[in-house]
């Protein structure tokens, strides 16, 4: 039975508006942490892709953020490009550095591709320390605010009336994607790659397009966060970040759009509502985690989704109707 049918009819354009409404009363803090739990809604959709549509065990996802971070803040700063070149550009290289990931996927399962790719993460923070004729090393980067239509992009508010609407085109295209043949590839390769063989899909090129779109979600979140922060150092993208992205998936649900959108504001917000309990912070952020997985084994939006105030969405259940589609 659904119940709250109300409660989800024009849920994301109310969400929007209530988003834009706080933006003229929130204090500048207050709207800093907005705009990183809408970065973090894009980020999580792009793990999701990987690990929960697709059953990918990839760990590489901070550093692809990073790579699309640094992309915008070096040409920005220091080839002086348009920011607006940058947000796609960066998304599109991480996407091409994301696609080499499949070639390990192609050898590897699980755990040994996890280890493959923690490895290759873990290089890349070591690069951008390392490489201080490009990346400044552990000085970092500034990143200069931008114009458009000869307006600045500059505070909190300012940055958020970019990261809204990229954050909603992310997550509608995103839901455009999943709807898609392709999006039912995704799900059946996780079930059953001999089965998706046998039905016709090539698993080789499918496995190609989730960890390049995987990294251009990624990517793109980079650069938004480096815009959001202004400053950016490798440090920010090391194993810390990846925890956090994996919490967010887990914790909001596989398999899940609003699963990932609602672990990005749980976990971006968490932090903050502890932030009088410093010392007992981390293990009550742990026991959170724990009750989650144990209690809601498919995240808090599987549990939503049990009591009707979510839908649920047909990927999760019907992955076999993409055998009657391939011809």
């Amino acid at each position: 039975m659904e119940r709250l049918p109300w409660l989800r009819r024009g849920f994301a354009p109310v969400l929007c508006v209530l988003l834009v409404l706080l933006a003229q009363v929130a204090d500048s803090y207050t709207q800093y942490i907005v705009n990183l739990a809408l970065i973090y809604v894009v980020i999580g959709v792009g793990l999701n892709f990987l690990l929960g549509y697709a059953g990918q065990f990839a760990f590489a996802h901070a550093a692809l953020m990073g790579i699309g971070a640094y992309t915008t803040a070096l040409l920005t700063s220091r080839l002086y490009w348009s920011f607006w070149l940058c947000l796609p550009l960066s998304g599109v290289v991480a996407a091409a550095l994301g696609a080499l990931g499949a070639l390990p996927a192609m050898r590897m399962k699980r755990v040994y591709l996890a280890l493959v790719t923690l490895a290759f993460a873990q290089l890349v923070v070591w690069v951008l320390v390392n490489w201080n004729v490009v990346t400044l090393g552990t000085d970092g980067v500034d990143v200069p605010a931008p114009m458009l239509f000869g307006w600045r992009v500059k505070g909190d508010t300012s940055v958020f009336y970019v990261v809204l609407p990229c954050t909603a085109l992310m997550y509608w295209l995103a839901k455009r994607i999943l709807e898609s043949r392709i999006g039912r590839a995704f799900v059946t390769i996780r079930e059953n790659e001999i089965v998706a063989r046998c039905n016709g899909i090539n698993v080789a090129r499918t496995k190609t397009v989730v960890f390049a779109l995987s990294a251009f979600y990624a990517g793109i979140g980079g650069s938004l966060y480096a815009l959001t922060l202004g400053f950016i150092v490798p440090d920010a993208f090391g194993l810390s970040q990846l925890v956090l992205h994996f919490s967010i998936v887990v914790l909001g649900g596989l398999l899940s759009l609003s699963g990932a959108a609602i672990g990005a504001v749980v976990l971006t917000a968490l932090p903050e509502l502890l932030r009088d309990l410093q010392a007992l912070q981390e293990i009550i952020y742990g026991l959170v985690l724990m009750v989650v997985i144990l209690v809601m084994p498919q995240g808090i939006a599987g549990l939503l989704k049990r009591w009707g105030v979510l839908p649920r969405e047909v990927l999760a259940r019907n992955w076999r109707a993409l055998a009657r589609e391939t011809p």
